[in-house]
């Protein structure tokens, strides 16, 4: 490539790839990038259900520039602070980025090269999703009364009060009190093997 230099480039982003509501004009969408803070995008996300809790009923997280696994994490905290079950739907895509690399001598000629960049689009509502979407890449933050993903993540419940250990008297940090309230050994691991199967596909939508 000595004698090619990029001439011009293209990212085509995908479109979002749930159904009706989800994929509405007017639906609220959280764009995640490696340089994103949890505390703000959380922040948004908490006042953005609370201040109409009738009619803000989900968001979409939707990662940026390849940050699949800050998406994730992002969500996976937002899960944990809030306070009532949340109902997770996630799909793996991709964008496109369309580079076209001239020639500077005559003979040889331009190359165009597309790079696949892996897009996750993560759906957090509040209310059960549609019978009818029902598949494997949901689940719950609660576990309770859903059919379409058996988990181990029961106890995973409202933000910082999973953890029923009582609190020390004195002790003014007190689970129902801090929203940055660790998660439990259990927790962690189930979480972690949760990014662990995304990544996974992940990487395969990357290595095609």
């Amino acid at each position: 490539m000595d004698n090619y230099v990029p001439s011009d480039e293209t990212t085509v982003e995908p479109s979002n790839p749930f159904p009706p509501p989800y994929n509405a004009e007017d639906a609220k969408v959280m764009l995640v990038s490696k340089s994103s803070k949890f505390s703000k995008i959380n922040s948004y996300v908490r006042e953005y259900f609370t201040e109409s809790s009738d009619r803000n009923r989900f968001v979409v997280f939707k990662s940026t520039n390849g940050a699949t696994e800050k998406a994730i994490s992002c969500v996976e905290v937002f899960k944990q602070q809030f306070e009532e079950p949340l109902y997770q739907w996630t799909r793996v895509v991709c964008s496109k980025r369309i580079v076209l690399w001239k020639c500077q001598q005559e003979g040889p000629r331009d190359i165009r090269v597309t790079v696949e960049v892996p897009v996750i689009f993560i759906v957090i509502s509040r209310d059960p999703f549609p019978g009818e979407y029902s598949c494997m890449s949901m689940q719950c933050s609660s576990d309770k009364e859903i059919a379409f993903l058996p988990n181990n993540r029961a106890s995973h419940g409202s933000g910082g009060k999973s953890d029923k250990k009582k609190p020390k008297k004195g002790n003014r940090k007190t689970n129902e009190g801090n929203k940055w309230t660790k998660p439990s050994s259990e927790q962690r691991k189930n979480e972690q093997k949760e990014r662990n199967q995304l990544l996974k596909e992940i990487e395969g939508l990357s290595a095609q």
